[in-house]
């Protein structure tokens, strides 16, 4: 593309209707911005997964245009469009009878790739998920655990080092702490990549932590509001949108949220105890610490909150839980009005 601000995915008031008269996507305008992650969640039968795999063309919309790289897609080889586009599913779909090594190197194989060039691209990618090639090249889907049954999935379809990644309920079948840890370990992926990624998730949770923007869909595929973490869990734009994030959004808010300098209050917590007396255990803080583990922190520390320490390990204050609502306050100031709501109707 010649615009280099231009999204790397375009929905053009799409519309997805099945013969049954099912409308699963109901005239979407949505764009996917070059290097966001932008996530799509809602209830089960609200279109977010059928939105995903109208960019690929694994469905086929009634209506509308999807552009892909400034090209319709409706113009486009299917194959051809698959292959230059990673896909990550929940159940990854790894062959059975081909090595790990030989399940990252699919496409690259298809498209006639040199083989030592292919053996370099699965080397560096296994390194990249975390899984060492010396040990986990030359074994196959049955040897491995789910986690790493994703990874996989994950670095072949990082192979061809593709302009956006569709990933629909990728972690869905990981068990909560290994979730958690392929939650971790991707963001760091994307934020060495620079990859563009289209998620799909019913995982609230999981939307907020990874995502640069959250679209919420309804039931019959309506967008009702398009927004960042923050603003949306803040300021939801309609009662749907309130309902489907629940009530934990503070909470939500703590874990997007890293302490500042300007939430740590001068002074030592000595002397919010009274009568000057070191408290019998110190416990303390660093800066950017996520705002969650700062509250943890607090709810298990002495009287008079925690010590922070810079990078270097020189203190720099105190922070108390008056510091983490404060920082709070801080991180909604700006939530005043929802970023963006659903299509007209």
């Amino acid at each position: 593309m010649s615009d280099a601000a231009a999204p790397v995915i375009r929905y053009e008031r799409v519309r997805k209707e099945y013969d049954d008269g099912t409308v699963a996507v109901e005239e979407l305008d949505l764009d996917v911005r070059t290097h966001e992650l932008l996530a799509l969640v809602g209830p089960s039968g609200c279109g977010k997964s059928t939105t995903l795999r109208m960019a690929n063309r694994l469905v086929e919309p009634t209506s509308g245009r999807v552009v892909v790289e400034g090209e319709d897609v409706a113009g486009t080889d299917p194959v051809e469009l698959r292959r230059r586009m990673g896909y990550v599913i929940q159940n990854v779909g790894l062959f059975p009878h081909r090595t790990v090594e030989q399940n990252v190197a699919t496409v690259p194989h298809l498209l006639g790739w040199a083989r030592d060039r292919t053996r370099s691209r699965v080397t560096d990618l296994l390194e990249l998920v975390g899984l060492a090639p010396s040990t986990y090249a030359r074994r196959y889907p049955h040897q491995l655990s789910g986690g790493e049954r994703q990874r996989v999935g994950v670095a072949r379809a990082l192979a061809t080092d593709p302009p956006v990644l569709l990933m629909d309920e990728p972690f869905g079948a990981v068990d909560p702490v290994g979730r958690r840890r392929l939650q971790t370990e991707f963001g760091r992926i994307r934020r060495e990549l620079g990859t563009t990624v289209l998620l799909v998730t019913h995982d609230i949770d999981e939307a907020v932590r990874l995502a640069d923007r959250v679209a919420v869909f309804s039931r019959g595929g309506h967008l009702e509001q398009l927004a960042d973490p923050v603003r949306l869990l803040a300021r939801p734009a309609t009662a749907m949108v309130a309902d489907f994030v629940g009530r934990g959004g503070a909470v939500r808010l703590l874990g997007l949220g890293r302490l500042e300098r300007a939430d740590v209050v001068p002074g030592d917590p000595a002397a919010a105890v009274g009568g000057g007396a070191e408290p019998a255990v110190t416990s303390a803080v660093a800066l950017g610490a996520p705002l969650d583990e700062v509250l943890g922190a607090l709810a298990t520390a002495p009287p008079g909150g925690l010590r922070v320490h810079d990078d270097a390990g020189a203190g720099v204050g105190v922070v108390t839980a008056e510091s983490v609502l404060t920082a709070l306050h801080r991180m909604t100031d700006g939530a005043h009005a929802p970023a963006g709501t659903g299509p007209r109707r």
